[in-house]
């Protein structure tokens, strides 16, 4: 069963297009001597998280509004699983289990240190602290926020996360994986046009049912497109802010109706790759070995998950191979042949 939540915006409020339109909405602006943001947004009453989200499954609250569309119609039941807060954020962690090149992780904690935009953390899989380098806006420190931070979350919790869009049909998910520039999100959108309903842009995050089964998690994340694809997909209306400011890349509201899927069963996993004269389009089934290979290629933020998961995270893929398919889905990247990749999409998960 697709499980479902009435995601209309509060009363008066036009649906979300990106970060912008809610960017002022609860907040008071103060002078933050720890950390860098000029006019941090910080709340009155520190105990109050009055931005609330759904994020992968989880139940989140922030201080400071996401580009994301807010949860409405349960502030009265409302009980954070994760908090965002902007505050202080050590230098670094003292006990080091693991390190990559700007971050480290120890038993408690994950730490992501960028000099030029801040520093972040993700505590215990319950809390995600940033503290912003002087003079950053608040647009270029939520990429990362909602990315690499929730990501490193969503791992102290033991999630599975790819590096993926995915859209739902017929009550079931379908994944798409490649890396950045593969087209995932042109993809996705072209395919909520169609009739599908979006669920996730970039990270998804997958969870085994009660009877084992994988289920895949929307992301709470709004289409991220470049001008080619608005343009090819007829979005220019549901365009809002820029993803970041030096970057012509912006957040679109999918066409997905007035309610949002939060969960669907997973039906099957398509690794994006382009069509050629050697290779022409078409979908095609992986092996089991080759296609074990491809979703650890596939891990979103690859070091940090073999981080957490080590060696579990082969057995992970083994349990998720023995539930689903792998396919690749190999089609031209010409955006003018979009709706022929959609069809064949459509016609394959149509197949008894």
């Amino acid at each position: 069963m697709v499980s479902r939540i009435n995601a209309r915006p509060p009363d008066g409020e036009a649906p979300p297009r990106g970060f912008g339109q809610y960017r002022d909405r609860n907040i008071t602006t103060v002078a933050n001597p720890t950390c860098g943001l000029q006019g941090a947004p910080m709340i009155q009453d520190m105990h109050r998280f009055p931005h609330r989200y759904r994020l992968s499954g989880l139940k989140v609250a922030s201080q400071v509004p996401l580009p994301m569309r807010p949860l409405a119609g349960e502030a009265e039941t409302f009980e954070a699983e994760v908090t965002i807060a902007v505050d202080d954020v050590p230098e670094r962690l003292e006990q080091l289990s693991h390190q990559g090149p700007n971050w480290s992780l120890d038993a408690r904690h994950f730490l992501l240190d960028l000099p030029e935009i801040g520093r972040f953390m993700a505590s215990d899989g319950h809390r995600l602290t940033i503290c912003p380098a002087p003079g950053m806006a608040l647009d270029d420190i939520l990429v990362f926020a909602t990315g690499t931070m929730m990501s490193a979350i969503l791992y102290q919790r033991g999630a599975l996360l790819l590096h993926a869009s995915a859209v739902v049909r017929d009550g079931r998910g379908f994944i798409f994986c490649g890396p950045s520039g593969a087209g995932k999100s042109t993809l996705s959108g072209a395919l909520s046009q169609a009739g599908c309903t979006f669920l996730s842009d970039d990270l998804c995050s997958i969870r085994d049912a009660d009877d084992g089964s994988p289920t895949i998690e929307a992301d709470g994340r709004t289409l991220r497109l470049f001008q080619d694809s608005i343009d090819r997909l007829g979005l220019a209306g549901a365009v809002g802010a820029r993803v970041r400011a030096q970057v012509e890349k912006y957040h679109v509201a999918a066409a997905s109706g007035e309610e949002s899927v939060t969960s669907a069963p997973l039906g099957a996993i398509y690794m994006l790759a382009d069509a050629n004269a050697a290779y022409p389009p078409g979908i095609v089934e992986l092996a089991p070995l080759a296609a074990a290979q491809a979703l650890l290629r596939q891990c979103y933020r690859r070091r940090v998950a073999l981080a957490y998961a080590g060696g579990a995270l082969a057995a992970r893929t083994a349990r998720l191979l023995s539930h689903v398919k792998v396919y690749h889905l190999r089609r031209p990247r010409d955006l003018a042949q979009l709706d022929d990749t959609v069809d064949a999409l459509i016609a394959h998960w149509s197949r008894p």
